[in-house]
């Protein structure tokens, strides 16, 4: 397993002086990914929002796993972040020729919620597009999700449409909002 780092940054007025390790997942962490995973629906849930109430299959998370797709974030040994990025949405967004990383499956554990650590953990996946030559971060999330695109808004993502997207198990139709970030805009969460 490598670990890529990440050098701290200026957000907006305050300094977080911790650097931020993360790490390629291994097929091995997809049941505490799952459990991110539940955790997090079980909360939307509670708020009466439709995101993630369909289980993402183990097989998603291992396929991501086993293409080096899947990266954690740990601390005192236990995953407390992750995301899945790829080169291609083309389910979600329809077929693009411009380079883009995307975004799928950005949780964190309800210990850390408050922590920033979704902020820094984005900062760390607009840097590793621009690494790569990307031109963009894109992500969808619930359009019934007020407080996430919110949180994506105040990240310098721009809302670029709705769509209706198949849930991950085929079972249903869900409302998407898709959203961009170009990268070279300055610092994330300005």
């Amino acid at each position: 397993m490598s670990a890529t780092s990440w050098q701290p940054e200026v957000y907006g007025r305050s300094v977080n002086r911790e650097v931020l390790v993360v790490d390629r997942a291994g097929v091995a962490d997809v049941p505490a990914a799952q459990g991110l995973i539940d955790g997090a629906r079980e909360w939307l849930r509670s708020r009466g929002i439709d995101q993630w109430q369909d289980a993402v299959p183990d097989a998603v998370l291992r396929r991501d796993a086993e293409r080096g797709d899947l990266f954690v974030v740990r601390q005192d040994g236990m995953i407390v972040a992750m995301v899945t990025l790829s080169g291609s949405d083309s389910e979600t967004w329809g077929v693009d020729s411009s380079p883009a990383v995307y975004v799928h499956r950005l949780a964190v554990a309800p210990t850390h919620r408050g922590s920033r650590l979704g902020q820094r953990l984005l900062a760390w996946v607009g840097a590793r597009a621009a690494e790569r030559g990307s031109a963009s971060v894109r992500l969808d999330c619930a359009t019934d999700n007020p407080d996430l695109r919110r949180f994506y808004e105040q990240q310098g993502f721009r809302h670029v449409r709705d769509v209706t997207v198949t849930s991950l198990d085929g079972g249903r139709q869900l409302a998407s909002s898709l959203y961009e970030r170009e990268l070279g805009l300055g610092p994330w969460g300005a």
